[in-house]
């Protein structure tokens, strides 16, 4: 344990700043501690295999069969990653960087264990993980893809007490157009909500699947658009370089039989293009600027969460004079958007860099607000 860490402080007493911290150095002794027992893992499955490696994890830990045989795959992986092996070792990433260095770099041509260290050490998981799919190339995706598709499923389990659960992995092509209806529908709800409705996030996003799922419900089922983004070369006339908003690339394959089963939208932007500066006479983001901003930011200006449920913020806030301009506008999930307008968080952008970061006062008074009174539905 590291010896600035006392376990026997009173957390209430600490200032802001000395929480963050805290949480900082704890975070960097817990990647010391997998990254050793992802050792041991690792020395496990040499020994005796991996099947017998996961059920003596999953007997000793207690954890889920399906826990312990994806911890041992990436224990056995990095043993082709020392260098990341030892970053993991001395806290400097974690183990979902470990993991997606593992991934990218089990391909032969994108194993610059170098060059994703150096992105895993200054960015978090899910940035990392978004910048990662810039190595793939469209022709080395199209197995990929099919790998993906083969092992799609899902599960509906019953808990003891009646209630229902719904689990399922689609592979990226199909994902994407689920979680694009799923998302639109979402939306529709989230606009026709009343303020006084009581219905929380987290609701609504179970009853916009249970109404796609059932057919059942007051708002129509939405049609699938996909953004798919390509550069124009104006030398040879052709368009290059086809990839989804959140930069993963298409393959041709896919490219048909996407086209024909969804509403394909192209979109060719330039300085003179759509009116995308509303200024302040409208204060919602019209349908091309939402669509410039999921091919401009790719997802969560903040955090990479998917475009497809992002939220068009006003970095200026509207209430407070902001237009409803691109250069004023940024993708945040749902998330990141109540941060700031319900948490006091401060949106920054710095080179192109966006990010929040939580308010600069060191002892702020304690949010003493009813949860009706938070904000439930953003619309700046």
């Amino acid at each position: 344990m590291d010896p600035d860490v006392r376990l026997d402080v009173e957390l209430a007493g600490l200032s802001d700043t000395e929480l963050a911290d805290r949480m900082a150095v704890l975070g960097r002794e817990r990647s010391r501690m997998d990254a050793r027992l992802a050792e041991t893992a690792a020395e496990m499955h040499r020994r005796a295999g991996g099947r017998a490696a996961a059920a003596m994890m999953r007997e000793r830990l207690k954890v889920s069969a399906r826990q312990a045989t994806a911890e041992v795959e990436l224990a056995a992986a990095l043993s082709e990653f020392p260098a990341t092996l030892e970053a993991w070792s001395t806290g400097e990433i974690t183990a979902g960087h470990a993991r997606v260095i593992a991934r990218v770099g089990a391909d032969p041509e994108h194993a610059d264990e170098p060059a994703l260290l150096k992105m895993a050490r200054g960015y978090p998981v899910d940035m990392f993980a978004r910048m990662t799919r810039e190595y793939m190339s469209s022709q080395d995706s199209c197995e990929e893809h099919q790998r993906q598709r083969q092992n799609r499923w899902a599960s509906m389990v019953q808990d003891p007490d009646g209630s229902w659960r719904l689990s399922a992995y689609f592979g990226y092509d199909l994902g994407k157009l689920v979680n694009s209806v799923f998302n639109q529908m979402v939306r529709t709800m989230r606009n026709s909500q009343s303020p006084r409705d009581p219905t929380t996030s987290q609701q609504r996003r179970a009853d916009a699947l249970a109404q796609l799922i059932t057919g059942e419900g007051p708002d129509r089922r939405p049609q699938a658009t996909l953004l798919v983004i390509a550069d124009y070369d104006t030398v040879s006339g052709e368009f290059k370089k086809l990839r989804y908003d959140d930069g993963m690339p298409v393959p041709a394959d896919q490219l048909a039989r996407l086209a024909a089963d969804a509403k394909i939208l192209p979109a060719i932007f330039s300085a003179d293009g759509d009116p995308l500066w509303l200024g302040c006479s409208q204060r919602h983001a019209s349908a091309g600027q939402r669509t410039v901003l999921a091919a401009r930011d790719g997802g969560c200006a903040n955090c990479a969460a998917p475009a497809d449920g992002g939220e068009p913020h006003h970095i200026e806030w509207f209430s407070r004079g902001g237009p409803t301009d691109i250069d004023n506008l940024a993708l945040l999930c749902e998330r990141c958007h109540h941060l700031i307008h319900d948490d006091g968080w401060q949106f920054h952008r710095d080179n192109g860099k966006c990010t929040i970061r939580p308010p600069a006062q060191q002892s702020p008074e304690p949010d003493t607000r009813a949860e009706s009174e938070r904000n439930p539905i953003l619309r700046t």
